[in-house]
């Protein structure tokens, strides 16, 4: 297992965040935003130019965290095949093997969104296949797919072997943490997971330091190893220690590489 950072969990600027990294020993990184502008959004020229210093400084870009379909459902479909297309161009040319996807904003009965949910998926993954990619849904506790079993009926709507999952444990714990438990759910969808982040939550429903919330990252490092993930572990940590981002990922990263020391799982940089 590799470890990863979303930069501008740690700085909106790409290179201060490169810094950062590089003194966590991190090579790897996951691209959201950048000066504030989503990857999606960036132009051709600016996009060749990250590449130029991502190569220069020996870094890996992990995955494209895109917001395809972080939306209301019904919202101006071209408009969102216009986004899975900017992210395809954005990961062919920063070589990310991975684009992430969502499932429309969360509605009141989420089961109701399956149907329309499949479909934009499905095509979608199909896309993105076509351009040498994987799509990678996303569970997130504001959006339609929260859970695990709410993930697995979304792959089953869409009927793609395309598609796959980045679980994200956090999201699934926000959702409901008063209901969350062991490893919530991962072992029945672990066959479809691309891609791992991290970050953790309080029983009152709070983001905070990985390691003091309720997920459990010493069975979740535990199981991973068992199962022969040899994915990313990215960071995403959402809490901030006295307003900083950067402090906040330096301790998320140092209580993980604890937690995985005692659980006697051995994590890459």
């Amino acid at each position: 297992m590799q470890l990863s950072v979303i930069t501008d969990e740690i700085d909106a600027r790409l290179e201060p965040a490169l810094d950062v990294c590089e003194e966590l020993g991190i090579r790897a990184v996951e691209l959201r935003t950048v000066d504030g502008v989503s990857i999606v959004d960036q132009t051709p020229e600016l996009l060749r130019a990250m590449r130029q210093e991502l190569d220069r400084r020996g870094f890996r870009v992990c995955a494209i965290a895109s917001p395809f379909l972080k939306c209301d459902r019904g919202d101006d479909p071209p408009a969102q095949e216009r986004v899975l297309e900017r992210a395809l161009e954005a990961a062919a040319v920063l070589s990310a093997p991975v684009v992430r996807a969502f499932a429309y904003w969360r509605e009141a009965d989420p089961s109701a969104a399956l149907p329309d949910i499949g479909s934009a998926l499905g095509r979608a993954a199909a896309r993105t296949s076509e351009a040498g990619l994987t799509l990678a849904l996303e569970n997130e506790h504001d959006c339609n797919v929260a859970t695990s079993a709410e993930a697995r009926a979304a792959l089953d709507a869409a009927g793609s072997p395309h598609l796959r999952l980045i679980w994200d444990p956090g999201n699934a714990a926000m959702l409901d943490p008063a209901s969350f438990a062991g490893l919530g759910g991962l072992e029945t969808i672990y066959d479809r997971v691309a891609h791992v982040h991290v970050k953790d939550v309080t029983a009152s429903g709070s983001w905070t330091r990985v390691g003091e919330g309720i997920v459990d990252f010493a069975a979740l490092l535990r199981y991973l190893a068992g199962a022969g993930y040899d994915g990313y572990l990215s960071f995403e940590t959402h809490y901030q220690r006295d307003g900083s981002g950067e402090l906040s990922t330096r301790d998320c990263v140092a209580a993980l590489r604890s937690i995985a020391a005692q659980a006697d799982v051995e994590l890459a940089p």
